[in-house]
């Protein structure tokens, strides 16, 4: 019963928080960490006790709510909890003169609940029932200030998300058919008998399946929504977006390949090769596109396309060492990229700037969270000794295993993409601290309370690069079940 409590306790601690005035902003900034804080330690119970599963609610025999906390189910409850207490402190300070605080906090505490409900799923249903249910619940979000250009990113965040689910849904008909269960089972679910004679059938449904779960992950083609909601949202929501939300939709991918379809099914196929090219002209697409905006957010949101690809990239690998690089890359980027997301709004919340081009001499005036931002920036690149260099060398071993045009295309996309990173990110630090006879932005250093959670971060993901061993030892045991 422990493993409902961090998912319910936040949606209820999200209806609650409406019985407290709007006025008392202490009163609701010490609530909602609070709700936050109470709830992570029982997520970090479930995250760090022994195995064990739920069923909450059996609709049919074949139909269940029901949760449990295998490897990776209890990945996502620590990172996700790391993240989420990070950016719920960074958020006190960013919306202090909020009016709508009250609304940003509730949806942002539910969230979170939402959230460890979708990463304990044991089941395809339950997955997809946490999943629509995330999008519902983030929108508001999206659309925090209600302006125009917020409400329409908000549209376009809906339309792409129902659309991407909607596939999902679709394949998990066809698995209720052509598998033994729903229940997520290393090496896949698929009953071989029924699917003989249908092969091409379920290589097409898994295609649709992994493409639908790639639109939460920005892939291309249906990263739009990344670009245009970034931008319109508060920069607390923005960070959650990119360094959590998209790891949602790769763990959608994670569950299609590893637990329903199987490795077996799929590698070898079209459906591998097809999968691991729109995850590589991601890659590059994204990396060339953040090289060219101009707009500060704009550029991280391009950012994250690119690199939320990464991760895709390991997973079409289907070899061991890209599984690992890739479950390193969730880690790291989430840290690194919610610490870049954190900045960006920090310095546009003091200088009212948002063009690259006007943050010359930022550093004078904002130097620690230029600080952090530089940290995480050498991570994005991977450059040791972050977490970003062990992440991306993993995933860099995975695609040499392949023994096919794609074991050295893979690592010099890769390549290209960093040095991009290199170009869009080191630019913005450079011209930062050291401003020469340019004009320099005006303004003040954020308040402590924002620039705290960033530097933690940006030492977890150098933590993470200095001492990887205990981690990499985990997900070896995850993959260990797999290949």
């Amino acid at each position: 019963m422990i493993m409902l409590v961090p998912v319910f306790l936040p949606i209820i601690g999200a209806v609650l928080i409406w019985c407290i005035p709007e006025q008392r902003r202490a009163l609701l900034n010490g609530y909602t960490l609070a709700v936050l804080g109470i709830s992570a330690v029982f997520a970090a119970a479930v995250a760090l006790g022994r195995d064990q599963a739920l069923t909450v609610w059996k609709l049919t025999d074949q139909i269940s709510i029901a949760l449990s906390n295998d490897g990776v189910s209890r990945l996502y409850l620590a990172f996700i909890t790391i993240v989420w207490i990070a950016v719920g402190f960074y958020a006190n300070g960013y919306n202090a003169h909020d009016p709508s605080v009250r609304r940003f906090d509730c949806f942002y505490i539910a969230t979170y609940g939402v959230l460890m409900g979708l990463s304990m799923s044991s089941n395809a249903v339950t997955m997809y029932m946490f999943y629509e249910m995330m999008t519902l619940i983030t929108l508001p979000l999206v659309m925090h200030t209600m302006e125009k250009d917020a409400v329409a990113a908000g549209i376009k965040y809906l339309v792409y998300s129902v659309f991407g689910a909607s596939t999902a849904l679709l394949g998990i008909f066809f698995l209720a058919h052509y598998g033994t269960t729903l229940t997520f089972t290393a090496g896949g679910v698929l009953d071989m008998e029924k699917i003989a004679g249908h092969e091409n059938l379920l290589l097409a449904i898994a295609f649709l399946m992994i493409v639908g779960f790639g639109v939460k992950a920005g892939m291309f083609p249906m990263h739009a929504w990344l670009p245009t909601a970034h931008p319109v949202a508060p920069a607390p929501a923005s960070a959650v977006l990119s360094g959590v939300i998209t790891k949602m939709g790769v763990l959608g991918v994670i569950r299609v390949i590893f637990y329903l379809m199987g490795v077996d099914f799929l590698k070898g196929t079209w459906v591998q090769a097809a999968f691991m090219a729109l995850t590589l002209v991601t890659v590059f697409m994204g990396s060339l596109l953040a090289l060219r905006e101009k707009q500060f957010k704009k550029r991280l949101a391009y950012s994250s396309v690119s690199q939320v690809s990464y991760v895709l990239f390991g997973l079409s690998t289907m070899s061991a060492a890209g599984f690992a690089g890739s479950l390193l890359h969730i880690v790291c980027h989430s840290f690194i990229k919610n610490t870049l997301f954190m900045a960006a709004g920090a310095i546009i919340h003091q200088t009212g700037k948002t063009e690259v081009e006007d943050l010359t001499g930022v550093g004078k005036i904002m130097p620690r969270t230029l600080a952090a931002f530089t940290i995480v920036s050498l991570g994005l690149i991977g450059i040791p000794p972050t977490g970003g260099f062990i992440s991306k060398w993993y995933l860099a071993q995975g695609a040499l295993t392949l023994g096919t045009a794609a074991s050295w295309i893979g690592p010099a996309v890769l390549l290209c993409s960093a040095l991009m990173t290199a170009a869009y990110l080191l630019t913005i630090v450079i011209h930062g601290f050291f401003p020469g006879d340019r004009p320099t932005v005006e303004g003040t250093e954020a308040a402590p309370v924002m620039w705290i959670p960033m530097l933690v971060l940006a030492v977890l993901s150098v933590a993470v690069g200095l001492f990887p061993n205990a981690l990499i030892r985990f997900i070896q045991t995850i993959s260990g079940a797999l290949f």
